[in-house]
Parts: structure tokens; sequence; C-alpha cells
């Protein structure tokens, strides 16, 4: 399994610009180039699979990959929320059986949640009995990711569409939340898992509701396009930024050994 980027705040920086960019990206797969909601999901899910097997099968350990895996997880979270929730679109007619599910964001919410908890227990289990790094607690961690990216899509338009916060406000109100993770886990109220795993499941309904409200017309109505660009800028900047510190560091490290 590839290994965890240091979880510091360029971190947690980098995953918020991912599930955005990952939202606004799928939507432009589904909606502007017209694949629709299974399409779109199906070639998304495929393709994020083949990399983690590659990725396994090969050891890459490369940050790099890490970033892509979750930018294409976040980018199939989307899709296949979509596909669980809304309504099919034309280009979904012809697929029969694995047309969308429309469940809605409230109870779609609620069935992907489920499921997320069941990959996270059966993780917690394998990590366990065989420790972190083994084959399937790998597999089942890259699931569960779909899976928070997932549910945060589906949350996300929950918040955004279905209640009164609207996706500022409920931007606002998850970011309070994600707060109060951060300082319970500060405060020794939980563990490094429970904080790790909150977190990332608020983090992807936050970059869902940033993304409506900065690509949609609730908001700043900029479109898909437009901000994916200024998204990507702003990852690959501080991609470099964080890469440069870390070998300042090592550096220097190495410098206090001679």
């Amino acid at each position: 399994m590839i290994s965890l980027p240091k979880l510091n705040v360029n971190y947690w920086m980098m995953m918020l610009l991912c599930t955005t960019m990952g939202e606004l990206i799928g939507n432009l797969l589904s909606r502007n180039l017209e694949l629709g909601y299974t399409q779109g999901a199906v070639l998304d899910v495929c393709v994020f699979a083949a990399v983690i097997a590659l990725v396994i099968a090969f050891k890459i350990q490369h940050e790099i990959f890490y970033w892509l895996l979750i930018l294409m997880g976040n980018i199939g979270g989307t899709n296949l929320a979509d596909w669980v929730t809304l309504d099919p679109l034309e280009s979904d007619k012809t697929w029969g059986l694995l047309q969308p599910l429309q469940l809605g964001t409230k109870i779609g919410s609620l069935a992907v949640l489920a499921s997320l908890i069941l990959i996270l227990l059966v993780r917690w289990l394998i990590v366990k009995q065989k420790g972190e790094r083994n084959l399937f607690s790998a597999v089942f961690y890259w699931v569960a990711i779909l899976l928070s990216s997932t549910f945060g899509t589906t949350s996300g338009d929950f918040i955004t569409n279905d209640t009164p916060l609207g996706a500022l406000w409920g931007s606002v109100a998850l970011l309070v939340t994600l707060s109060l993770v951060f300082g319970a886990f500060k405060a020794k109220r939980c563990s490094a898992a429970t904080a790790y795993w909150s977190a990332l499941v608020l983090m992807h309904p936050v970059g869902a509701t940033i993304g409506n409200w900065v690509s949609k017309p609730i908001g700043l109505n900029l479109g898909n396009v437009y901000t994916n660009i200024v998204m990507i800028v702003m990852f690959m900047t501080l991609f470099v930024f964080n890469s440069r510190k870390e070998s300042m560091s090592l550096d220097a490290s190495e410098a206090s050994n001679i």
C-alpha cells in the first residue's frame, strides 16, 4: 500500500481541493460531456480499480500516485452518488437494470453511510488481526475512500438542496464540525484512527458543498471548467511547496548527523 503522506495542514488542504475537484470533474464527465451517471460511474470505478491494482502489483510508493487515487476516488464517488440518488439522464436510459437507483439524497446518503460504516468495520477487524500493511487492508482503505466520497456528494447535495443551510452555510457548518473533530483529537478525546476517518468523511461533503457554491448559480456560478483550472493550480502549488518543505527538512536532518 502507498504510505500516507504526512498528516499536516497541507495534507488536509490538498484533500479538500481533491474532494472539490472530484465533485466538479465528476459533474463535467456525466453532465457536460453527457456520459450520464451510469456510464460515468462504471468508467470511473473501473479506472480507479485498475490503478489500485497497478499500484499494489508494482508496489508503487510515490506520493503523487496517492493523490491521483484520491482524486480518482472522488471523481468516481461523485458519479456513483449521482447514480444512487438522481433521476436518469437521457444517456442512462439505455442501461436497463443499471439505470440510476433514484433513492434521493436523504435515503441515498443513509444507504451509502451504512455501507461505509460496514467497510470501515471490516477493515478495522482486518487491521486488528493482520496489521496495517497488508493487501486486504489496502484494498478496503481505497474502497472506504470511494464510499466516503460517494457519501460526501450525497450528503453535500442533501445539505445544499434540501436544507435551509444551502451550499454556503452548509460549508460553514461542516467546517465548524470538522474543527470540533480536530479539537477532540488534540484534547485526546478520540483515537487517531477515529479522528482521521471522521475528518475524512466530513471533508467530502465540505468539498461537495464548496464545489456547488463555487460552480453553480446558487453561488459564484464559475462553472465546472474554470473552477477546476483554479483548483488544479492551487493543488499543484501546495504539492510542490509541501514536497520542497519535506526535502529541506530531510536535508537539514542529514546535515545534523554529519
